[in-house]
């Protein structure tokens, strides 16, 4: 079935709602897509830096390791630390420590922007980590020492500080690629955002074939049950015409009338289950005829219910003759439990079945139609609904009445557009 906010989007392609309803779309997956690959980026990113700093701390620990380290195994715990005290300066570390062979601690020593070592998780030997503390980035190693005829010694774990530049221009590096990558990102969302209303525009003009074809499809059917027991369809271009007038005074959302329209095309279609015999006989029916007659409307709501798109007739389609006090059928609904379309189309529909000739009756005056009607009022009509019908039943009498097919078709026509084209649902 076409809701109506499925009309209204795909029957106007240039108004803003369509941009935005693209725009609703497309920005979260523009920013789902910036956050993915941003963070991917800064993934990446990351490891390349952490592996150069890695790289510079695995440097620095290899020259260390060049010089006598070794010599500082041999020394009584009193001078060790006045040792590693005197080597911490010869270094590009801002901290070192020794362990034994066992991981217990022998000494250390420490310089640099902080008193205190940054606290790093434990590490296993051949391992470092790095660790952002402010601005400053520490990476710490700790490697296995071990004798000329390779016996372990202990470890030695340094905490290299990379320079301030070289921080900085990581941060600018990680920066700009992230930069980088949501540019991309968002000129590519941009990219295809006219592509995208491209192709709305190319669907937006099949459903406008589509939407032409069903309406027409409505107003043929209709046309074709009313040439029944009528001698043109002219019946079913007035009611509809009537309606629209009566729903317009007062004052219905286009969703309702569109609605109404359908059910106006609609309203007989089941009489194409009832016989001629029935259908055309100019006296009056009896029982049994009537009871027959009265199942048009139970066939009608099988009709359109074969064809999801119809259903937003069925009010009119099943609720056109019921009568206000609860007296019509099929269900015998009373007041507002009558849907408000079927309430407004039995006005329209008695209203221009009086002012017509049928093969059991002449046309009724204008003025003899509106007594009689008032008579039903509050039994057979919703007494708000024909006191408004009655200030524009004349006008519409004036108009309508004894217009030609063609110009009723034209008049018709012009309701369509206004309403299935350009009115839909906002």
């Amino acid at each position: 079935m076409i809701s109506y906010r499925h009309l209204d989007y795909l029957l106007h392609p240039h108004r803003p709602n369509v941009h935005r309803a693209l725009l609703k779309r497309l920005i979260p997956a523009w920013l789902l897509l910036s956050l993915v690959a941003g963070f991917a980026a800064w993934r990446l990113e990351s490891e390349q830096v952490d592996q150069l700093v890695f790289n510079l701390s695995t440097d620095a620990v290899q020259q260390f390791r060049q010089s006598s380290v070794v010599d500082l195994f041999r020394q009584t715990p009193d001078t060790l630390h006045a040792r590693l005290d005197q080597a911490l300066p010869r270094t590009p570390f801002v901290g070192i420590r020794l362990f034994d062979a066992d991981m217990h601690p022998l000494g250390a020593s420490w310089r640099g922007p902080a008193d205190q070592p940054a606290v790093f998780a434990p590490l296993e030997a051949g391992h470092q980590s790095a660790v952002r503390v402010g601005e400053h980035i520490y990476v710490q190693s700790l490697v296995a020492l071990r004798d000329g005829a390779g016996r372990p010694l202990g470890y030695f774990q340094s905490t290299y500080l990379v320079p301030p530049e070289t921080a900085r221009a990581i941060a600018h590096r990680i920066r700009n690629t992230l930069i980088g990558v949501l540019l991309v990102v968002a000129l590519s969302t941009l990219a295809i955002y006219p592509v995208i209303l491209s192709l709305n525009r190319d669907a937006v003009r099949l459903s406008h074939n589509l939407l032409d074809s069903n309406v027409e499809l409505l107003r043929v059917l209709g046309s074709a049950i009313a040439k029944r027991d009528a001698d043109t369809d002219s019946h079913n271009f007035r009611v509809t015409l009537y309606a629209v007038a009566l729903a317009e005074a007062l004052r219905r959302a286009p969703r309702d009338i569109i609605a109404l329209m359908a059910g106006a095309f609609l309203h007989d279609v089941g009489k194409i289950g009832i016989s001629d015999r029935i259908l055309l006989k100019p006296d009056a029916l009896d029982d049994a005829e009537f009871a027959q007659m009265k199942r048009h409307v139970d066939i009608g709501l099988q009709i359109i219910g074969e064809v999801r798109w119809l259903d937003l007739a069925q009010d009119v389609v099943g609720g056109h003759h019921e009568r206000y006090d609860g007296s019509g059928y099929p269900q015998g609904l009373r007041g507002d439990a009558i849907p408000f379309n079927a309430r407004l189309f039995a006005i329209v529909d008695v209203f221009d079945a009086l002012t017509s000739r049928r093969p059991y009756k002449e046309a009724f005056a204008l003025a003899q139609t509106l007594t009689m009607m008032q008579a039903g009022r509050g039994s057979h009509f919703d007494p708000a609904m024909l006191a408004v019908f009655e200030t524009l039943a004349p006008k519409l009498y004036a108009r309508y009445h004894a217009a030609e097919t063609d110009a009723l078709k034209h008049q018709l026509a012009a309701a369509v557009r206004k309403y299935f084209r350009a009115g839909a649902q906002r």
